[in-house]
């Protein structure tokens, strides 16, 4: 009976780290800490960068029209719930889904479909941006509250300052769950 003894492989970034796990696209050996798991393997973190270079179609004015974009439509619906004082929770709400929506269809109009990750996160940003400039003025009214030490204001503020900051969560993160595409996570 001959035994076949394989060489034991090791994680190419971690040389002390034993391994049964190849690259599915390069066949170099990779430990737990160095896969990504994608919906054909396991592949190395290399490999995986190489295959989302070409989802990456997104050119240099891409990023400046979705900047524009992204912060004017976050502004305004800022602007918007800062008007209607009222139901002020349910209004943050309601624009920040909606809004965040729109802003995903405006950029990729704009941008013609191109997309890149860091476009994304630029989008979503700039739209948050947006959305605080309006807070700001009841930022520092909460902080003038506190200075003078007139406590009965301060609760109108710091409801103020709670609703623009769940209106620009809820727009931030709606716009990065409609503009994500394809994209390999690892597991």
């Amino acid at each position: 009976m001959s035994e076949e003894i394989s060489e034991i492989k090791t994680c190419y970034k971690h040389p002390n780290r034993e391994t049964l796990i190849c690259c599915n696209q390069c066949g170099r050996p990779i430990c737990m800490d160095c896969a990504v798991s994608t919906p054909t393997g396991y592949r190395c973190k290399e490999c995986v960068k190489e295959q989302q270079k070409k989802f990456n179609t997104a050119v240099s004015r891409d990023y400046v029209l979705s900047a524009i974009v992204a912060f004017l439509i976050g502004a305004l619906g800022s602007f918007v719930l800062y008007f209607f004082n009222f139901y002020s929770m349910l209004t943050a709400i309601i624009l920040g889904l909606l809004l965040g929506n729109l802003i995903a269809k405006a950029v990729r109009a704009v941008t013609q479909k191109r997309r890149a990750a860091d476009l994304n996160k630029l989008t979503a940003i700039a739209a948050g941006i947006g959305g605080a400039v309006p807070i700001l003025r009841y930022i520092l009214g909460l902080f003038r509250m506190i200075f003078i030490g007139n406590y009965a204001g301060l609760m109108g503020y710091t409801l103020s300052v709670g609703w623009g900051i769940l209106y620009i969560a809820l727009l931030c993160t709606t716009i990065l769950t409609n503009m994500r595409g394809f994209a390999i996570r690892r597991r």
